[in-house]
């Protein structure tokens, strides 16, 4: 892999607290700063994929919903056939008896 070299404009106090902690951990600016770059950009596709995540659970949030209330509404009718039959069944025993 090739490098390349470029040019950043940072403001004077960053540049001081970079150059204060590079010297107290002894590290390189050049790879201090590299290393600031990979962690910023592995950070940034971790939160592309959260939003990205996020926004599907927002779509499917109503075909869910849709889903359930479909769920629910099988089983209740389900359940008032149910009932219906044993209205239906207690009032055969009740004439035989």
């Amino acid at each position: 892999m090739e490098n390349r070299k470029i040019s950043i404009e940072l403001p004077e106090c960053v540049l001081e607290e970079i150059k204060s902690y590079c010297k107290n951990n002894n590290q390189k600016r050049n790879d201090f700063l590299m290393q600031a770059i990979k962690f910023y950009l592995k950070e940034m596709k971790k939160q592309e994929v959260r939003n990205h995540l996020r926004d599907g659970y927002k779509k499917m949030a109503g075909l869910n919903q849709q889903l359930a209330d479909e769920g629910l509404s099988s089983e209740c009718y389900s359940y008032l056939c149910y009932e219906q039959r044993l209205v239906e069944c207690e009032k055969i025993e009740s004439k035989k008896g």
